[in-house]
């Protein structure tokens, strides 16, 4: 099979499947540098040859359910259905800057147009039979849990504000991880509160969609490369779970060079430690990314998939996750202690005083929004996540153990007035979405 690769809309090369185990990626003539494919793969006259997919045509490739649908859908199409019919099916909707079709047709322009006020409050059932069903070819997204991708034209955001045209893309529960919408809210919440870049996001009315800003174009518009650490350090998709923290570490100082390189590092050191404190364990390779325009400097990605993964996790003795985290650090995978903390902020070269003032601000924003999380399970109780919001400040508060004890105390207190909430929790129907209440839209 062929398939036809653009960069920037511009047609640069050929990737074919040509046995079972050998990707042939050859550029075409003339090829400027600055539309390479991908930071591992520079433009040259010698064909990229590889046993798998090469992983940067991997980064976008659904998962889980979203997979399975479009197989479901599409595979009569074809001879079989691996990684590059998938990719013949999504090629064109993919996240950064690479486009993909199937070689010798053209590249045509999607026309999906939903206001963010149908994405946010219309029927949801309608939305998931469109976008995972006559719309499945424009869900080219990653990701285990149930999301797709949908465009907003100028419009109205649901609270009298204009909304440019953009695309977004919309994150749902699954039938098992209930609720992963809202712990992946406060999550990016957090994420914010501490400072850190973040693309916008909305939480739905009815609690069941979150709808996150793409931040894989620039204000103009224009398309931005987009490589996660599964690509750059060589790796497939199905390897997301087998790198560790030094490799991300390494690569970031491989492609982003002196001044972006230091604020890069140090703006992962704070993602990370994020994910440590608030136990995400689904922290992989994927959940981290460079990105760059033509030719430009490469820089770490907003923070993205910030959420507490180990919520569904066994419970230890002490009340901790009996999980892990999804990368080694320092040879381990289990939760950092103080001496993995100092290792990562050592490989880092984050200084003691500016550990302190990183170290203080995750304090705050962790508490900030554990008091967010407390007064939205107050003003929804129709949403039913008293208890579930318990757990998720309960593992912030063992997580910042480590970190800053006072205020994990503080986070504990917390926790017991949300745990105290739940006591009187209304048993709310997964089928049924919540009613809304005021605005209906939690932005930020």
């Amino acid at each position: 099979m062929k398939l036809d690769v653009y960069v920037q809309d511009k047609h640069v090369g050929v990737l074919e499947q040509t046995g079972i185990t050998e990707y042939v990626f050859a550029y075409l003539p003339d090829t400027p540098p600055e539309l390479a494919v991908s930071l591992l793969m520079p433009v040259r006259t010698r064909s990229w040859v590889s046993p798998v997919l090469h992983p940067v045509f991997q980064i976008s490739l659904p998962e889980g359910s979203l997979r399975l649908s479009i197989e479901k859908n599409f595979a009569k199409n074809f001879d079989r259905f691996g990684d590059m019919e998938m990719l013949a099916v999504v090629g064109e909707s993919l996240v950064g800057q690479i486009k993909v079709v199937e070689h010798g047709k053209p590249l045509g322009a999607k026309n999906i147009y939903e206001s963010l006020s149908h994405l946010m409050g219309g029927d949801l059932d309608e939305l998931i039979d469109y976008y995972l069903g006559d719309a499945l070819n424009q869900s080219g997204v990653s990701g285990g849990f149930p999301k797709f991708l949908a465009r907003s034209p100028i419009g109205d955001d649901g609270r009298g504000s204009t909304i440019m045209l953009d695309e977004w893309i919309i994150k749902l529960n699954g039938p098992d991880h209930e609720q992963i919408v809202l712990y992946e809210y406060f999550g990016m919440c957090a994420a914010k509160n501490m400072g850190l870049p973040t693309p916008q996001f909305h939480l739905g009315a009815d609690m069941r969609r979150l709808l996150v800003r793409r931040f894989d174009k620039d204000k103009q518009g224009r398309a931005l490369g987009f490589e996660d650490m599964c690509a750059l350090t060589g790796l497939s998709a199905r390897e997301k779970f087998d790198g560790s923290v030094e490799s991300i570490v390494k690569a970031i100082r491989a492609y982003c060079l002196g001044v972006s390189g230091s604020q890069s590092v140090q703006r992962f050191y704070e993602q990370y430690l994020l994910a440590c404190a608030i136990r995400n364990g689904d922290a992989h390779l994927k959940n981290f990314a460079l990105l760059y325009s033509p030719g430009g400097a490469p820089e770490l990605s907003p923070a993205y998939d910030m959420f507490s993964m180990s919520v569904y996790a066994p419970v230890n003795d002490d009340g901790d996750a009996k999980d892990t985290m999804a990368l080694s650090l320092s040879g381990t995978k289990r939760w950092p202690r103080k001496r993995e903390l100092d290792y990562l902020a050592k490989i880092c070269q984050i200084a003691p005083k500016r550990q302190q003032h990183i170290r203080a601000r995750l304090a705050t924003a962790l508490v900030t929004t554990a008091e967010q999380v407390h007064a939205f399970t107050h003003a929804e109780p129709q949403a039913g996540f008293a208890g579930a919001g318990a757990r998720m400040v309960q593992l912030w508060s063992h997580g910042m153990k480590e970190i800053d004890p006072s205020c994990a105390e503080q986070l504990h207190e917390t926790f017991r007035k949300i745990h105290a909430l739940a006591e009187s929790e209304p048993v709310r129907s997964a089928q049924k979405p919540a009613k809304p209440r005021g605005k209906g839209i939690y932005t930020m």
